[in-house]
Protein backbone atom coordinates (compact mmCIF):
# COMPACT_ATOMS: atom_id res chain seq x y z
CA UNK A 1 0.00 0.00 0.00
CA UNK A 2 1.53 3.30 -1.16
CA UNK A 3 0.65 6.36 0.88
CA UNK A 4 -0.05 9.51 -1.14
CA UNK A 5 -0.15 13.10 0.10
CA UNK A 6 -1.75 15.71 -2.19
CA UNK A 7 -1.31 19.47 -1.96
CA UNK A 8 -2.99 21.97 -4.28
CA UNK A 9 -2.56 25.67 -5.04
CA UNK A 10 -3.95 28.34 -7.31
CA UNK A 11 -7.25 29.44 -8.78
CA UNK A 12 -10.68 27.79 -8.66
CA UNK A 13 -9.89 26.00 -11.93
CA UNK A 14 -6.78 24.53 -10.35
CA UNK A 15 -8.78 23.60 -7.24
CA UNK A 16 -11.06 21.53 -9.48
CA UNK A 17 -7.99 19.78 -10.90
CA UNK A 18 -6.80 18.99 -7.36
CA UNK A 19 -10.13 17.27 -6.67
CA UNK A 20 -9.81 15.37 -9.95
CA UNK A 21 -6.29 14.26 -9.03
CA UNK A 22 -7.47 12.98 -5.64
CA UNK A 23 -10.38 11.05 -7.13
CA UNK A 24 -8.13 9.58 -9.80
CA UNK A 25 -5.68 8.39 -7.15
CA UNK A 26 -8.34 6.68 -5.00
CA UNK A 27 -9.47 4.53 -7.94
CA UNK A 28 -6.31 2.47 -7.36
CA UNK A 29 -6.66 0.12 -4.40
CA UNK A 30 -2.94 0.09 -3.72
CA UNK A 31 -3.00 3.82 -2.90
CA UNK A 32 -4.02 5.45 0.37
CA UNK A 33 -4.35 9.23 0.70
CA UNK A 34 -2.81 10.62 3.89
CA UNK A 35 -3.14 14.07 5.48
CA UNK A 36 0.48 14.53 6.50
CA UNK A 37 3.40 14.62 4.02
CA UNK A 38 5.72 13.02 6.58
CA UNK A 39 3.55 9.88 6.41
CA UNK A 40 3.60 9.68 2.61
CA UNK A 41 5.65 7.63 0.17
CA UNK A 42 4.69 9.95 -2.68
CA UNK A 43 3.78 13.66 -2.60
CA UNK A 44 1.71 15.20 -5.38
CA UNK A 45 1.80 18.99 -5.59
CA UNK A 46 -0.65 20.64 -7.97
CA UNK A 47 1.18 23.84 -8.81
CA UNK A 48 0.30 27.40 -9.79
CA UNK A 49 2.58 29.63 -11.86
CA UNK A 50 0.61 32.84 -12.24
CA UNK A 51 3.12 35.09 -10.43
CA UNK A 52 6.85 35.02 -9.74
CA UNK A 53 6.29 34.86 -5.98
CA UNK A 54 4.02 31.86 -6.50
CA UNK A 55 6.65 30.17 -8.64
CA UNK A 56 9.24 30.62 -5.91
CA UNK A 57 6.84 29.17 -3.33
CA UNK A 58 6.14 26.13 -5.52
CA UNK A 59 9.83 25.41 -6.03
CA UNK A 60 10.44 25.82 -2.30
CA UNK A 61 7.67 23.32 -1.50
CA UNK A 62 8.98 20.79 -4.00
CA UNK A 63 12.49 21.04 -2.55
CA UNK A 64 11.05 20.71 0.96
CA UNK A 65 9.31 17.46 0.06
CA UNK A 66 12.49 16.18 -1.59
CA UNK A 67 14.37 16.96 1.63
CA UNK A 68 11.96 14.56 3.37
CA UNK A 69 13.15 11.85 0.94
CA UNK A 70 9.77 11.66 -0.75
CA UNK A 71 9.03 10.91 -4.39
CA UNK A 72 7.52 14.13 -5.73
CA UNK A 73 4.96 14.33 -8.51
CA UNK A 74 4.66 17.86 -9.89
CA UNK A 75 1.26 18.55 -11.47
CA UNK A 76 -0.55 21.64 -12.72
CA UNK A 77 0.63 24.75 -14.52
CA UNK A 78 4.36 24.68 -13.75
CA UNK A 79 5.20 21.43 -15.63
CA UNK A 80 3.69 22.87 -18.81
CA UNK A 81 4.68 26.53 -18.54
CA UNK A 82 8.01 26.17 -16.71
CA UNK A 83 9.12 22.62 -17.37
CA UNK A 84 12.79 23.60 -17.26
CA UNK A 85 12.30 24.78 -13.66
CA UNK A 86 10.80 21.55 -12.30
CA UNK A 87 11.88 18.58 -14.40
CA UNK A 88 15.14 18.18 -12.48
CA UNK A 89 13.60 18.45 -9.01
CA UNK A 90 10.37 16.52 -9.63
CA UNK A 91 10.26 12.77 -10.18
CA UNK A 92 7.14 12.79 -12.38
CA UNK A 93 5.37 15.60 -14.25
CA UNK A 94 1.61 15.77 -14.84
CA UNK A 95 0.20 18.39 -17.22
CA UNK A 96 -3.11 20.22 -16.58
CA UNK A 97 -4.95 18.20 -19.24
CA UNK A 98 -3.73 14.99 -17.60
CA UNK A 99 -5.13 15.54 -14.09
CA UNK A 100 -7.63 12.67 -14.48
CA UNK A 101 -4.78 10.34 -15.50
CA UNK A 102 -2.88 10.95 -12.25
CA UNK A 103 -3.80 7.58 -10.77
CA UNK A 104 -2.42 5.64 -13.73
CA UNK A 105 0.64 7.87 -14.06
CA UNK A 106 1.58 7.47 -10.38
CA UNK A 107 0.69 3.76 -10.40
CA UNK A 108 2.96 3.10 -13.40
CA UNK A 109 5.74 5.10 -11.83
CA UNK A 110 5.57 3.43 -8.40
CA UNK A 111 5.07 -0.05 -9.86
CA UNK A 112 7.35 -0.06 -12.91
CA UNK A 113 9.48 3.03 -12.23
CA UNK A 114 8.37 4.59 -15.50
CA UNK A 115 5.32 6.17 -17.06
CA UNK A 116 4.19 6.52 -20.65
CA UNK A 117 1.61 9.25 -20.17
CA UNK A 118 2.75 11.87 -17.67
CA UNK A 119 4.57 14.94 -18.89
CA UNK A 120 3.73 14.56 -22.57
CA UNK A 121 0.63 16.81 -22.62
CA UNK A 122 -0.79 14.22 -24.99
CA UNK A 123 -2.87 15.97 -27.66
CA UNK A 124 -5.10 12.90 -27.85
CA UNK A 125 -6.27 13.31 -24.24
CA UNK A 126 -10.05 13.82 -24.12
CA UNK A 127 -10.60 16.53 -21.52
CA UNK A 128 -14.29 15.59 -21.23
CA UNK A 129 -13.02 12.51 -19.38
CA UNK A 130 -11.78 14.79 -16.59
CA UNK A 131 -15.37 15.50 -15.54
CA UNK A 132 -15.86 11.83 -14.56
CA UNK A 133 -13.42 12.37 -11.70
CA UNK A 134 -14.93 15.63 -10.49
CA UNK A 135 -17.05 14.58 -7.53
CA UNK A 136 -17.18 15.86 -3.93
CA UNK A 137 -14.33 14.29 -1.95
CA UNK A 138 -16.43 14.59 1.21
CA UNK A 139 -20.08 14.11 0.15
CA UNK A 140 -21.33 14.62 3.71
CA UNK A 141 -20.11 18.21 3.75
CA UNK A 142 -19.69 19.50 0.19
CA UNK A 143 -21.87 22.55 -0.15
CA UNK A 144 -19.56 24.26 -2.62
CA UNK A 145 -18.03 22.67 -5.73
CA UNK A 146 -16.10 24.07 -8.69
CA UNK A 147 -17.34 23.16 -12.16
CA UNK A 148 -14.72 23.87 -14.87
CA UNK A 149 -16.38 24.57 -18.22
CA UNK A 150 -13.32 24.89 -20.46
CA UNK A 151 -9.54 24.68 -20.67
CA UNK A 152 -7.39 27.44 -22.15
CA UNK A 153 -8.50 30.72 -23.69
CA UNK A 154 -8.48 32.79 -26.88
CA UNK A 155 -6.58 35.73 -25.38
CA UNK A 156 -3.12 37.02 -26.26
CA UNK A 157 -2.28 38.97 -23.10
CA UNK A 158 1.40 39.87 -23.15
CA UNK A 159 1.95 39.30 -19.42
CA UNK A 160 0.12 36.00 -18.93
CA UNK A 161 1.87 32.71 -18.35
CA UNK A 162 -1.40 30.83 -17.82
CA UNK A 163 -1.94 30.90 -21.58
CA UNK A 164 1.33 28.99 -21.90
CA UNK A 165 0.19 26.51 -19.25
CA UNK A 166 -3.40 25.94 -20.37
CA UNK A 167 -3.15 26.50 -24.12
CA UNK A 168 -5.89 27.21 -26.62
CA UNK A 169 -9.59 27.11 -25.80
CA UNK A 170 -11.21 23.69 -25.47
CA UNK A 171 -14.77 23.82 -24.11
CA UNK A 172 -16.35 20.92 -22.27
CA UNK A 173 -19.44 19.35 -23.81
CA UNK A 174 -22.50 21.24 -22.57
CA UNK A 175 -24.60 18.11 -22.00
CA UNK A 176 -21.84 16.61 -19.85
CA UNK A 177 -21.64 19.82 -17.82
CA UNK A 178 -25.39 19.78 -17.22
CA UNK A 179 -25.23 16.15 -16.09
CA UNK A 180 -22.33 16.96 -13.78
CA UNK A 181 -24.25 19.89 -12.29
CA UNK A 182 -27.25 17.59 -11.71
CA UNK A 183 -24.93 15.11 -9.99
CA UNK A 184 -23.59 17.84 -7.73
CA UNK A 185 -27.07 18.98 -6.74
CA UNK A 186 -28.23 15.44 -6.06
CA UNK A 187 -25.23 15.02 -3.74
CA UNK A 188 -26.11 18.13 -1.74
CA UNK A 189 -24.07 20.83 -3.46
CA UNK A 190 -25.75 24.22 -3.00
CA UNK A 191 -23.21 26.60 -4.56
CA UNK A 192 -21.62 25.77 -7.93
CA UNK A 193 -18.53 27.71 -8.95
CA UNK A 194 -18.62 27.98 -12.74
CA UNK A 195 -14.94 28.35 -13.51
CA UNK A 196 -12.51 28.66 -16.38
CA UNK A 197 -9.53 30.71 -17.47
CA UNK A 198 -12.19 32.88 -19.13
CA UNK A 199 -15.82 31.81 -18.73
CA UNK A 200 -17.04 34.37 -21.30
CA UNK A 201 -15.47 32.53 -24.24
CA UNK A 202 -17.09 29.21 -23.32
CA UNK A 203 -18.36 27.47 -26.43
CA UNK A 204 -16.70 29.78 -28.96
CA UNK A 205 -14.93 26.67 -30.29
CA UNK A 206 -18.19 24.66 -30.42
CA UNK A 207 -20.70 27.18 -31.77
CA UNK A 208 -22.10 27.51 -28.26
CA UNK A 209 -22.22 30.24 -25.60
CA UNK A 210 -22.00 30.74 -21.84
CA UNK A 211 -25.61 32.01 -21.54
CA UNK A 212 -26.88 28.77 -23.08
CA UNK A 213 -24.99 26.80 -20.45
CA UNK A 214 -26.12 29.03 -17.59
CA UNK A 215 -29.77 28.78 -18.61
CA UNK A 216 -29.62 24.99 -18.86
CA UNK A 217 -28.01 24.58 -15.44
CA UNK A 218 -30.47 27.05 -13.92
CA UNK A 219 -33.35 24.89 -15.18
CA UNK A 220 -32.25 21.95 -13.00
CA UNK A 221 -34.65 21.23 -10.13
CA UNK A 222 -33.44 21.97 -6.62
CA UNK A 223 -32.45 24.87 -4.41
CA UNK A 224 -28.97 26.02 -5.35
CA UNK A 225 -27.12 28.90 -6.94
CA UNK A 226 -24.11 29.30 -9.20
CA UNK A 227 -21.32 31.84 -9.26
CA UNK A 228 -20.03 32.73 -12.72
CA UNK A 229 -16.25 33.01 -12.63
CA UNK A 230 -13.84 35.44 -14.25
CA UNK A 231 -14.71 36.81 -17.68
CA UNK A 232 -12.65 38.67 -20.27
CA UNK A 233 -14.34 41.93 -21.26
CA UNK A 234 -13.60 41.63 -24.98
CA UNK A 235 -15.54 38.36 -25.08
CA UNK A 236 -18.43 39.60 -22.93
CA UNK A 237 -19.35 42.10 -25.63
CA UNK A 238 -20.17 39.23 -28.00
CA UNK A 239 -22.76 37.72 -25.63
CA UNK A 240 -23.78 40.79 -23.66
CA UNK A 241 -27.57 40.85 -23.98
CA UNK A 242 -28.00 37.10 -23.53
CA UNK A 243 -25.56 37.05 -20.61
CA UNK A 244 -27.32 39.81 -18.70
CA UNK A 245 -30.65 38.09 -19.35
CA UNK A 246 -29.28 34.85 -17.85
CA UNK A 247 -28.21 36.82 -14.75
CA UNK A 248 -31.88 37.60 -14.08
CA UNK A 249 -32.42 33.99 -12.99
CA UNK A 250 -32.63 33.60 -9.21
CA UNK A 251 -30.18 30.70 -9.35
CA UNK A 252 -27.43 32.88 -10.79
CA UNK A 253 -25.40 34.79 -8.18
CA UNK A 254 -25.33 38.53 -8.79
CA UNK A 255 -21.55 38.47 -9.01
CA UNK A 256 -19.43 39.85 -11.84
CA UNK A 257 -15.68 39.22 -11.94
CA UNK A 258 -14.42 41.33 -14.83
CA UNK A 259 -10.71 42.26 -14.73
CA UNK A 260 -9.81 45.67 -16.13
CA UNK A 261 -6.04 45.26 -15.43
CA UNK A 262 -5.39 48.92 -16.32
CA UNK A 263 -7.48 52.06 -16.61
CA UNK A 264 -5.30 53.48 -19.36
CA UNK A 265 -5.83 52.78 -23.07
CA UNK A 266 -2.11 52.86 -23.93
CA UNK A 267 -1.29 50.24 -21.29
CA UNK A 268 -4.31 48.11 -22.26
CA UNK A 269 -3.08 48.11 -25.86
CA UNK A 270 0.43 47.11 -24.72
CA UNK A 271 -1.15 44.32 -22.67
CA UNK A 272 -3.13 43.23 -25.78
CA UNK A 273 -6.34 43.15 -23.76
CA UNK A 274 -8.51 43.90 -26.78
CA UNK A 275 -10.79 46.59 -25.32
CA UNK A 276 -10.67 50.27 -24.40
CA UNK A 277 -11.41 51.86 -21.05
CA UNK A 278 -14.68 53.29 -22.37
CA UNK A 279 -15.79 49.89 -23.69
CA UNK A 280 -15.06 48.35 -20.31
CA UNK A 281 -16.99 51.05 -18.46
CA UNK A 282 -19.99 50.53 -20.77
CA UNK A 283 -20.09 46.82 -19.91
CA UNK A 284 -19.98 47.43 -16.16
CA UNK A 285 -22.57 50.18 -16.30
CA UNK A 286 -24.93 47.97 -18.32
CA UNK A 287 -24.63 45.18 -15.73
CA UNK A 288 -25.17 47.61 -12.86
CA UNK A 289 -28.28 49.05 -14.52
CA UNK A 290 -29.89 45.66 -15.07
CA UNK A 291 -28.65 43.42 -12.22
CA UNK A 292 -29.78 44.40 -8.73
CA UNK A 293 -27.25 44.14 -5.88
CA UNK A 294 -24.44 43.43 -8.35
CA UNK A 295 -21.18 42.53 -6.61
CA UNK A 296 -18.60 43.80 -9.10
CA UNK A 297 -15.04 42.52 -8.68
CA UNK A 298 -12.10 43.50 -10.86
CA UNK A 299 -8.36 42.88 -11.17
CA UNK A 300 -5.62 45.49 -11.59
CA UNK A 301 -1.94 45.02 -12.42
CA UNK A 302 0.32 47.86 -11.26
CA UNK A 303 3.81 48.42 -12.58
CA UNK A 304 3.33 46.88 -16.03
CA UNK A 305 6.53 47.65 -18.01
CA UNK A 306 4.99 50.50 -20.06
CA UNK A 307 2.97 51.99 -17.20
CA UNK A 308 4.10 55.56 -16.48
CA UNK A 309 2.92 57.62 -13.53
CA UNK A 310 0.25 59.28 -15.67
CA UNK A 311 -1.06 55.87 -16.77
CA UNK A 312 -1.30 54.75 -13.17
CA UNK A 313 -3.15 57.92 -12.17
CA UNK A 314 -5.60 57.25 -15.00
CA UNK A 315 -6.22 53.79 -13.56
CA UNK A 316 -7.00 55.22 -10.14
CA UNK A 317 -9.48 57.69 -11.63
CA UNK A 318 -11.24 54.99 -13.63
CA UNK A 319 -11.54 52.78 -10.56
CA UNK A 320 -13.19 55.64 -8.67
CA UNK A 321 -15.74 55.88 -11.50
CA UNK A 322 -16.33 52.15 -11.64
CA UNK A 323 -16.55 51.82 -7.84
CA UNK A 324 -15.81 48.08 -7.63
CA UNK A 325 -16.93 46.13 -4.57
CA UNK A 326 -13.54 44.45 -4.52
CA UNK A 327 -10.26 44.99 -6.37
CA UNK A 328 -7.72 42.19 -6.72
CA UNK A 329 -4.53 44.22 -6.93
CA UNK A 330 -1.20 42.73 -8.00
CA UNK A 331 2.27 44.06 -8.66
CA UNK A 332 3.45 43.07 -12.13
CA UNK A 333 6.07 40.33 -12.15
CA UNK A 334 8.01 39.03 -15.13
CA UNK A 335 6.81 35.67 -16.38
CA UNK A 336 9.04 33.58 -18.58
CA UNK A 337 7.84 32.91 -22.14
CA UNK A 338 5.69 36.08 -22.22
CA UNK A 339 6.13 39.19 -24.40
CA UNK A 340 6.10 41.65 -21.52
CA UNK A 341 9.03 39.91 -19.82
CA UNK A 342 11.29 41.15 -22.63
CA UNK A 343 10.45 44.82 -22.01
CA UNK A 344 12.31 47.24 -19.74
CA UNK A 345 10.84 46.77 -16.27
CA UNK A 346 9.44 49.37 -13.86
CA UNK A 347 11.58 49.77 -10.75
CA UNK A 348 10.46 47.46 -7.92
CA UNK A 349 10.22 50.38 -5.48
CA UNK A 350 7.85 52.19 -7.85
CA UNK A 351 5.73 49.04 -8.21
CA UNK A 352 5.57 48.68 -4.44
CA UNK A 353 4.53 52.30 -3.95
CA UNK A 354 1.80 52.06 -6.58
CA UNK A 355 0.57 48.84 -5.01
CA UNK A 356 0.26 50.55 -1.63
CA UNK A 357 -1.72 53.41 -3.17
CA UNK A 358 -4.03 50.95 -4.93
CA UNK A 359 -4.54 48.97 -1.73
CA UNK A 360 -5.64 52.09 0.13
CA UNK A 361 -8.17 52.90 -2.60
CA UNK A 362 -9.56 49.37 -2.80
CA UNK A 363 -10.18 49.35 0.94
CA UNK A 364 -11.98 52.67 0.77
CA UNK A 365 -14.19 51.54 -2.11
CA UNK A 366 -14.97 48.16 -0.55
CA UNK A 367 -16.04 49.74 2.72
CA UNK A 368 -18.14 52.38 0.96
CA UNK A 369 -19.96 49.70 -1.05
CA UNK A 370 -20.53 47.45 1.93
CA UNK A 371 -22.06 50.26 3.99
CA UNK A 372 -24.80 50.53 1.36
CA UNK A 373 -26.08 47.10 2.41
CA UNK A 374 -26.91 48.12 5.98
CA UNK A 375 -30.66 47.73 6.39
CA UNK A 376 -31.04 45.42 3.40
CA UNK A 377 -32.22 41.80 3.62
CA UNK A 378 -30.15 39.26 1.69
CA UNK A 379 -30.72 35.61 0.86
CA UNK A 380 -27.74 33.75 2.33
CA UNK A 381 -26.47 30.19 2.04
CA UNK A 382 -25.34 29.08 5.51
CA UNK A 383 -21.87 27.58 5.16
CA UNK A 384 -20.74 27.64 8.80
CA UNK A 385 -22.37 28.12 12.21
CA UNK A 386 -21.93 31.88 11.99
CA UNK A 387 -21.13 32.55 8.35
CA UNK A 388 -22.67 32.37 4.90
CA UNK A 389 -22.57 33.45 1.25
CA UNK A 390 -25.18 35.95 0.05
CA UNK A 391 -27.01 35.75 -3.27
CA UNK A 392 -24.36 38.06 -4.73
CA UNK A 393 -21.41 36.26 -3.10
CA UNK A 394 -20.90 38.81 -0.33
CA UNK A 395 -19.62 37.14 2.84
CA UNK A 396 -22.09 37.56 5.68
CA UNK A 397 -21.42 36.81 9.35
CA UNK A 398 -24.07 36.60 12.06
CA UNK A 399 -24.62 35.45 15.61
CA UNK A 400 -25.20 31.71 15.85
CA UNK A 401 -28.78 30.54 16.12
CA UNK A 402 -29.54 27.01 17.29
CA UNK A 403 -32.30 26.80 14.67
CA UNK A 404 -30.02 27.28 11.69
CA UNK A 405 -28.72 24.39 9.62
CA UNK A 406 -25.59 24.43 7.51
CA UNK A 407 -26.63 24.12 3.88
CA UNK A 408 -29.93 25.97 4.12
CA UNK A 409 -30.78 29.34 2.62
CA UNK A 410 -31.91 31.97 5.11
CA UNK A 411 -32.84 35.65 4.96
CA UNK A 412 -30.45 37.86 6.90
CA UNK A 413 -30.91 41.55 7.62
CA UNK A 414 -27.61 43.43 7.41
CA UNK A 415 -26.91 45.48 10.52
CA UNK A 416 -23.23 46.37 10.11
CA UNK A 417 -20.47 46.43 7.50
CA UNK A 418 -16.70 46.14 7.53
CA UNK A 419 -14.16 46.60 4.75
CA UNK A 420 -14.43 43.06 3.44
CA UNK A 421 -17.61 41.64 4.98
CA UNK A 422 -21.15 42.15 6.18
CA UNK A 423 -22.78 41.41 9.52
CA UNK A 424 -26.44 40.75 10.21
CA UNK A 425 -29.20 38.93 12.03
CA UNK A 426 -31.28 36.00 10.81
CA UNK A 427 -34.91 36.80 10.25
CA UNK A 428 -37.56 34.32 11.43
Amino acid sequence: MKKIYIEGYGCTLNAADTIIIKNSIVTFKDFQIVQNPEDADVVIINTCAVRLETEHKMISRIKHFKSLNKKVVVAGCMPKALREKVEDIGDVLIMPKEAHLSGKIVHDYTTYNHCNIGGNNNSNVDIDDKLKYLTPTNPENSLIMPLPISEGCIGKCTYCIVKVARGRLISYNRNLLIKKAEEFINKGVKHILITSQDTACYGFDKNDTLPNLINDIASIDGEFDMRIGMMHAKNVTQIMDELIASYQNDKVSKFLHLPIQSGDDKVLKDMKRGYTVDEFIDIVNEFKRKVKDLNFNTDVIVGFPTEKEENFENTLEVLKKLNPDYIHGAKYTQRRHTEAAKLKQVDTKVRKKRSEILDKLRRELSYKNNKNYIGKTLKVLITENNKGIAHNCKVVKFNSDKNIKIGEFRKIKITDAKTFGLFGEILD
